[in-house]
């Protein structure tokens, strides 16, 4: 519920002028609250607040810290490098990590923004080879169960010369490049899925609950992965294992997805056993400028 601490207001109508959704009004001699069910609890008018006015119940008003200025964030060009650094891993140490650590990664998925600021994305930290192996196992049935299938849709359209639709396109190699190796590895001990890394986050959200949960997710999960590279950890997106979660009821039931909600961002995380020595390089950005004439 959002308010206003009269005594510390200065009717300067910062506030007013930011509020996304009209909640706030300027009045005679108060900033009036027309509609507090409408407020989305951003904190925007908090935040551009001189004198910290606005009071938002629902949050904790130690959160509301002092921004830091220009002056102290992170040189642009060090800031890119930064990003730059990041790759994926998938050659980690055996080194369990710290709770401590894997708090400040979830910590960082918290504070990404979100559509509407409805914060819908959940979160699951599964640690311990002995349950990661189970999973893999189930994932990579499940891929191979998905794979025969695709080959059954790829030999009917081939057979009857109707052209590929669109989803088959990129779908058309996967089991035979992927699914059937990464099997095989499996087998042998080799794990191409997971890359025995010691932890597996996964992002989930109640369906219905945003109309944005892939954009949601993977907000959140960028803020996590980069914040894992602040504290020295790799981490590796793992798309395979989000198919396989969707298509697997046990798979569900062993990482404890409740039924209504859907895992939109799995990625692994752990500590490198190999050093990178170079930044990533990517081909040039397709860019389209449009501006007045």
């Amino acid at each position: 519920m959002i308010s206003i601490d009269e005594n510390q207001c200065t009717l300067c109508g910062l506030c007013v002028r930011i509020c996304l959704r009209g909640v706030l009004e300027e009045r005679v001699e108060r900033i009036g609250v027309i509609d507090p069910s409408a407020c989305n609890l951003c904190g925007h008018c908090k935040a551009v607040c001189p004198t910290n006015a606005p009071r938002l119940s629902n949050l904790n008003e130690n959160e509301f810290e002092l921004a830091p200025t220009m002056d102290e964030l992170p040189n642009p060009a060090v800031f890119l490098r930064t990003l730059r650094r990041r790759r994926s891993q998938r050659i980690y140490k055996s080194k369990p990590v710290e709770t401590e650590k894997l708090g400040k990664i979830i910590e960082a998925g918290r504070f990404a923004p979100t559509g509407g600021n409805r914060q819908g994305c959940e979160y699951i930290v599964v640690t311990g080879r002995k349950i990661l192996n189970q999973v893999c196992t189930l994932a990579i049935q499940t891929l191979q169960e998905q794979g025969k299938w695709v080959r059954e849709a790829l030999d009917r359209y081939h057979q009857s010369g109707e052209p590929l639709p669109e989803e088959y396109i990129t779908m058309q190699y996967y089991p035979s490049l992927f699914v059937d190796r990464m099997a095989e590895r499996w087998k042998e001990g080799k794990d191409q899925l997971l890359y025995h890394a010691p932890v597996l986050i996964l992002i989930h959200m109640r369906e219905g609950l945003t109309t944005s949960p892939q954009v949601d997710a993977s907000l959140s999960a960028m803020h996590m992965v980069l914040m894992a590279e602040a504290l020295g950890l790799g981490t590796c997106i793992i798309g395979f294992l989000v198919f396989a979660i969707k298509h697997s009821e046990k798979l569900r039931e062993v990482l404890e997805i409740p039924p209504d909600h859907q895992v939109h961002v799995a990625f692994t995380v752990g500590y490198s056993d190999v050093e990178f020595l170079r930044l990533v390089a990517r081909n040039p950005a397709k860019v389209k400028w449009i501006t007045d004439r």
